[in-house]
């Protein structure tokens, strides 16, 4: 009789655990359906351009950019909707050289930028950002 009792006081308790491991355990983190992966484009000169129209598929994105000024150097950059004449941002006009980036709310859509460069070279990288 005690062996019987005391294989039911087990099996109570590993239904126990087993229980309190199954309520307790965290979930699984899905990806949700909604995120889009990451995008990012890359443009680059030493003079002015305007660029090929890009997708960001994100409300907010990232415009990272880095200029190489030398004397008498003049650089900006202004962020077009497709469509559109107004522009959805645009940078202060740089002189020296520098390094910084941006954070666009204008999204989603097809966007393009006007780059106005004299005398300097730049590199941007516009990138999408999951929320």
């Amino acid at each position: 009789m005690r062996r019987k009792a005391l294989i039911g006081v087990l099996s109570a308790a590993v239904a126990g655990a087993i229980m309190l491991l199954i309520l307790t355990s965290s979930p699984a983190i899905e990806r949700s359906q909604t995120e889009q992966p990451e995008v990012k484009y890359f443009f680059s000169g030493d003079s002015g351009k305007v660029t090929q129209t890009f997708h960001i598929p994100t409300r907010n994105w990232k415009i990272t950019y880095s200029v190489q000024a030398t004397d008498n150097s003049f650089f900006k950059f202004s962020v077009y909707r497709e469509g559109s004449g107004a522009p959805v941002a645009e940078i202060p006009d740089l002189y020296t050289t520098e390094s910084s980036y941006v954070i666009v709310d204008g999204g989603p859509g097809d966007f393009y930028l006007v780059v106005t460069s004299s005398l300097a070279s730049w590199k941007i990288t516009v990138t999408s950002i999951n929320e």
